[in-house]
């Protein structure tokens, strides 16, 4: 099922949509946005499978860590909600723009309103669950003998937490929260290594992870029903070009988890085979399997128009009906 909209549209609209230069003018009034009303499936499908591919990877590192029990899966908790903030945070700050080149400033103004009154209502559920797993920390043996980094670890979470409280439809109060997160990473990257060349690797794992993860949610959350809310060409064309800016950044999430992820793999290449056929071994090319499986869905989500239920957003060149039909 799928509603269509057609907006009126300015004489030089099509012009503005910079793959479609070429076409003929007198294609305006054909332009449609059409809203499909089921949901794109490979989206939520992708951020349920890098959720179970982190809490492999959490569940491989806390084992080594000595974590037991339900403690692996705290700190699991605390780690992907960290994840969760700081993608979602990125998104706001520097996906969404408040102005976007040659489109209208009304609909990008209030495309851009609906979507950070959902962003507030996303960001405080977000809250909830890095504050749920401030206490991760605690369960790190190590950690008990570096009193400070711990703490820092427990308070930077309930920082967080309490930041994302307060929303994010302004950037002054995105950007200290955007802040804790960075600084929680480089601490938790630090209390997984204990420091040297380790750090930079797991830095950049956790980083990667992190703006995947955190874009997945906004998109799903905000972008898709913001969108749904404004079907016009101009509206299309910022969101387009909001989902095109994450692309980019999962172009390059997906190469650096799985490199770094090989990498700090690499020390367990001497063990046995029975090692990676059982727990907690197998949990790696498992994880590795994940990853592939991921990129799969990264190309087949535009291939099949499943970015958004909106068309035009996953490619600009479907609301010029004649590029759709081939001629």
């Amino acid at each position: 099922m799928s509603t269509d909209a057609q907006p009126t549209v300015e004489p030089n609209v099509l012009e503005r949509l910079g793959a479609l230069t070429a076409r003929d003018e007198a294609r305006v009034e054909t332009l449609r946005v059409i809203v499909k009303d089921e949901a794109p499936v490979l989206p939520k499908l992708a951020f349920a499978m890098i959720t179970m591919a982190s809490l492999g990877g959490a569940a491989f590192t806390g084992l080594g860590l000595g974590i037991t029990g339900g403690g692996v899966l705290l700190r699991w908790v605390t780690l992907w909600s960290i994840a969760l903030a700081g993608g979602f945070l990125t998104w706001r700050l520097a996906f969404l723009r408040d102005r976007e080149a040659d489109v209208d400033q009304a609909r990008v103004d209030a495309l851009n309103g609906s979507a950070l009154t959902r962003a507030n209502r996303v960001a405080r559920w977000v809250g909830v669950i890095v504050l749920l797993g401030a206490p991760g920390a605690l369960v790190v043996p190590h950690l008990q003998s570096l009193p400070v980094l711990r703490s820092g670890l427990v308070l930077g979470s309930v920082a967080l937490g309490a930041l994302l409280f307060l929303g994010v439809r302004s950037r002054a109060a995105a950007i200290p929260a955007a802040l804790v997160t960075a600084g929680l990473l480089v601490a938790w990257a630090q209390a997984d290594t204990g420091g040297d060349w380790h750090l930079w690797v797991r830095l950049a794992h956790l980083t990667a992870f992190t703006l995947w993860l955190g874009g997945a949610l906004w998109n799903i959350t905000v972008a898709m029903p913001a969108g749904r809310e404004h079907p016009y060409v101009d509206a299309v064309l910022a969101g387009a070009r909001q989902l095109d800016r994450f692309r980019w950044v999962v172009r390059f999430a997906l190469p650096v988890i799985l490199a770094t992820g090989l990498v700090m793999a690499g020390v367990y290449r001497s063990l046995p085979l029975d090692w990676w056929t059982t727990m907690p071994g197998v949990l790696i090319p498992l994880k590795v399997m994940a990853i592939a499986g991921l990129i799969v869905v990264f190309i087949a989500c535009p291939l099949f128009r499943q970015c958004s239920p909106v068309q035009g957003v996953c490619k600009v060149d479907d609301l010029d009906p004649s590029s759709r039909s081939g001629s």
